[in-house]
């Protein structure tokens, strides 16, 4: 997935969080009223009649009657005010001078002026209280009816709340999801691009194949025939130099034919013939004809765990393989050495070919089992991407890796064991 598909996501996650609160804000906002409002207007209704019962009742019944009020609707307090601002009865306040830290003096002042009124008190440890003032006449005066609502009769704002947050939690859970689900499905279009590019390159490798095969395997043949017919006329009395001349040719021939053989492998989808396969000795054989045709000698060396054994075309898989050690060889030069090493790892058989060359330039390893994709110079590009097709045939993955030590190259193809 690119950069930009990538950024693009999390742009659409981040709409999509903020349209999603945006809407559950303006819900929440609307009931918060819609309850605040009803609060309100309850706390207003039992404070009209309790005033107007305070009014017409004897004081001496006054106590009982708020501590009733208090328990039923579950207030913080209930208590009785007169002119000189002292508590007359109150249901958990006892007579006496009221406590002005608890009162909003400008109300109070009005409600024993004939206002009532229903507002902010005051905070205990972020808790707010509302403070509510009914005034009614008494003994000639005017009395106020304080009533105290706390946590406890705002509990429908504060369950709101809760759900307003845990509708938010669930917009932000909701949002992640569509950007995680965005970003697989982006990353399988990205797949699926590449795949289809590779597809359509193989394609194309097909019909050259197949050109090639018609044009070229048939005269290669012919070439190689009067190369070998040639040398056995002149017999012994050849000069070695033109000895050595008609082993290049013979070997550029031969060159050109497994060329030709890795264009038809790469575009036939020719079913493998399954097999027991003892992985280690695939390498040993591999190595020792990897040895005589690049004249490496024991610089090539093959190694690892025993009875390793898979289902699988023996001749195809040492084919990849081949391909393999033969590209290390060239890439690393004469000096380079190759340890081809075969192990167990997890239920899965592992094949790795490890050599002490130049490594390979991140540029070229992005796209390095790409047909025509080389990392020397004159390379045809074909062995790795032969080799990887060979690993996917048997259910496997050929893979390049982080080398030991941090130099050269490590390629790895992991394929499924026998029975497993």
């Amino acid at each position: 997935m690119t950069r930009r598909r990538a950024l693009a996501a999390f742009a659409a996650a981040v709409v999509l969080v903020a349209a999603l609160n945006a809407l559950v804000y303006s819900l929440y906002r609307r009931d918060q009223e819609t309850v605040a409002r009803s609060l309100d207007d309850r706390l207003t209704a039992l404070g009209a009649t309790t005033a107007r019962w305070l009014a017409a009742s004897p004081t001496a019944r006054a106590r009982d009657v708020l501590a009733a009020l208090v328990a039923e609707n579950r207030l913080e307090d209930a208590y009785v005010i007169d002119e000189a601002l002292r508590v007359v009865a109150g249901a958990r306040t006892a007579a006496g001078p009221l406590n002005l830290l608890r009162a909003d003096e400008e109300r109070l002042a009005a409600a024993l002026a004939g206002t009532a009124s229903v507002g902010f008190g005051y905070s205990i440890e972020n808790a707010r209280v509302t403070a509510a003032y009914f005034p009614f006449p008494a003994d000639g005066g005017h009395r106020v009816l304080a009533l105290e609502a706390g946590a406890e009769y705002h509990a429908p704002e504060t369950r709101l709340f809760t759900t307003y947050l845990i509708a938010v939690g669930l917009t932000i859970l909701i949002a992640a999801t569509f950007g995680v689900g965005l970003g697989f499905a982006l990353r399988a279009l990205e797949r699926a691009r590449v795949e289809h590019g590779r597809a359509e390159r193989l394609a194309a490798v097909g019909q050259m194949a197949a050109m090639v095969a018609h044009e070229v395997r048939n005269p290669l043949g012919i070439l190689r025939g009067q190369v070998e017919l040639a040398r056995e006329r002149l017999g012994d009395a050849v000069p070695s130099r033109e000895k050595e001349r008609f082993a290049e040719m013979l070997a550029e021939i031969d060159r050109l034919n497994r060329l030709t053989s890795e264009f038809l492998s790469l575009a036939r989808d020719t079913p493998i013939d399954r097999d027991a396969v003892d992985l280690r000795g695939l390498a040993v054989d591999t190595v020792e004809a990897a040895r005589l045709a690049t004249g490496a000698g024991e610089r090539i060396a093959a190694g690892g765990d025993d009875g390793v054994v898979i289902d699988g075309d023996a001749a195809r898989l040492r084919q990849a393989l081949y391909n393999l050690i033969l590209n290390a060889v060239q890439v690393g030069g004469d000096t380079v050495t190759v340890k081809v090493a075969v192990a167990r790892r997890a239920g899965r058989a592992r094949i790795t070919v490890t050599d002490d060359g130049p490594g390979i330039a991140p540029a070229v390893a992005a796209r390095l089992f790409e047909p025509f994709a080389s990392a020397r110079p004159g390379g045809s590009g074909l062995g790795l991407a032969v080799a990887r097709r060979v690993a996917e045939a048997h259910g496997g993955t050929l893979s390049l890796e982080a080398p030991v030590g941090g130099r050269g190259a490590c390629f790895a193809i992991d394929l499924p064991v026998r029975g497993a």
